[in-house]
């Protein structure tokens, strides 16, 4: 226990380090008075609320953060993270109330999110070191003249993950665009590295498509519920390191009760109900 303490004590030494201090400050403006001691013991405070915002620079990162609407000439219907962190609340809030399905679920959104960034993050060292091959010629990476900068919100972590990745996304779509447009790598190759990139994002959309809400707990599992049967049926066996309890996503929510075992399975599913679609299109617009 000590070294774990002691390993996440010099990660946030390193993440803080060069940051200047917080400063103490009032948030909002409504007040929840106490005139004694009693009072503030039983006062009810108000939930937290923040501000997130993202920017987004290049056409490629926009819809993945957005999705696209059908259209005549593109009649798939695009998936972005917009709907899928939709997807991402329900089942957090199912594995709250100890759904192992959506325990599993979650496990695998990490897995797909971790294999995600650590691609873009390797593709952009690689066309790093093309833009740096010369060491004569400087080149800038191109930004946008007018980025993309909207607040989000989501009640799943792992979605502002998915909005981080998307981001590195963005600027390896900057990286790609500004070599190709200073004849470092062709259209061809340019269309490969970005493709690439984009479809390990969409495998991260991908991961929730076997999971159907249920309302099944573990203990309905423990008792071989009808309910649990049928769990088992759409979305296949939950792994015993999962049903145990040894094995939970890093960002999984903490479980608040057991699920009710009255509501019968939604075998539409939330995870399949919208056809996820991955791109595989030429990169538009020069730098």
């Amino acid at each position: 226990m000590t070294s774990s303490k002691e390993d996440a004590r010099k990660r946030l030494m390193q993440m803080f380090s060069g940051q200047d201090a917080a400063t103490d400050a009032p948030v909002g403006t409504a007040l929840l008075p106490a005139s004694s001691m009693a009072d503030a013991r039983t006062g009810q405070l108000g939930a937290l609320r923040g501000d997130v915002k993202i920017t987004i620079q290049t056409r490629q990162a926009q819809v993945l953060l957005t999705g696209r609407e059908p259209t005549p000439e593109r009649p798939t219907r695009v998936m972005g993270l917009m709907q899928f962190s939709k997807y991402l609340g329900q089942i957090a809030a199912a594995a709250k109330e100890d759904d192992p399905w959506a325990d599993w679920t979650m496990v695998l959104v990490e897995e797909k999110l971790e294999a995600a960034q650590a691609f873009i993050e390797k593709q952009q060292a690689n066309v790093q070191r093309a833009l740096g091959s010369n060491p004569l010629l400087d080149i800038q990476v191109a930004e946008s003249l007018a980025p993309m900068r909207v607040s989000i919100g989501f009640s799943s972590s792992h979605a502002y993950w998915v909005a981080r990745v998307i981001t590195e996304y963005d600027t390896l779509v900057r990286m790609v665009l500004t070599a190709r447009h200073t004849s470092l790598i062709d259209q061809e190759m340019a269309n490969l590295l970005l493709n690439d990139a984009a479809k390990v994002i969409r495998r991260v959309f991908e991961s929730t498509a076997r999971y159907r809400q249920t309302y099944v707990s573990r203990a309905d599992v423990t008792a071989g519920t009808e309910l649990a049967r049928k769990a088992a049926e759409m979305m296949g066996q939950v792994p015993d390191n999962i049903l145990d309890k040894s094995k939970r996503a890093k960002f999984a929510p903490a479980r608040v009760a057991s699920a009710p075992d009255t509501k019968m399975p939604d075998t539409k599913g939330i995870g399949a109900v919208e056809e996820v679609a991955v791109l595989d299109e030429e990169t538009e617009g020069a730098v």
